[in-house]
């Protein structure tokens, strides 16, 4: 099953999961959900940080980001415009829609914050919502990455931009 990418539609609800066809795989919860699903990870390594690993799928076009507990914390994908995989995020397919246009479908559902740290990484705050585009892209009007996470999983970057007299 792990092998056979276009047999899957994949649609993510920020704050809340991926939906792989019609299972599951929600955020907070334990990895055994994404494993039982898609078998063994093609690879995993431990985070930068040291708090977790990350399991890659699919020629590391789909990510899952886990805490030190096995928890999903962030859950992101890496083929962008020329990858296999198209999710799906409210409602329009983030690699097929031109950039200006996703960011401003996912800037009306976060209703608040954004943190940009540049034109080409944006995290949406309320909402846990990322993307960014490779500059190996530039060529493209597309994102090259989209992830959702946990609440408030943006939030911590975004206080840490803010100048001191803000906080």
């Amino acid at each position: 099953m792990k092998n056979n990418v276009k047999t899957f539609k994949f649609e993510l609800f920020p704050l809340d999961k991926l939906m792989i066809n019609d299972t599951n795989i929600y955020l907070g919860k334990s990895k055994k959900q994404f494993i039982q699903l898609l078998g063994e990870p093609d690879a995993a390594y431990k985070n930068w940080n040291g708090d977790g690993k990350s399991y890659y799928y699919f020629n590391s076009e789909l990510m899952f980001n886990c805490d030190n507990d096995s928890n999903i914390r962030f859950i992101e994908f890496n083929g962008g415009y020329e990858g296999e995989i198209k999710p799906i995020i409210y409602g329009v397919s983030a690699f097929e829609i031109k950039m200006d246009e996703l960011y401003k479908i996912l800037e009306e559902h976060n209703n608040g914050r954004i943190d940009a740290e540049s034109e080409e990484s944006y995290g949406f705050v309320e909402t846990s919502v990322g993307i960014w585009k490779d500059g190996a892209n530039d060529e493209t009007d597309y994102w090259t990455t989209i992830g959702i996470g946990e609440k408030d999983y943006y939030l911590e970057i975004y206080e840490s931009r803010k100048p001191e007299n803000d906080k």
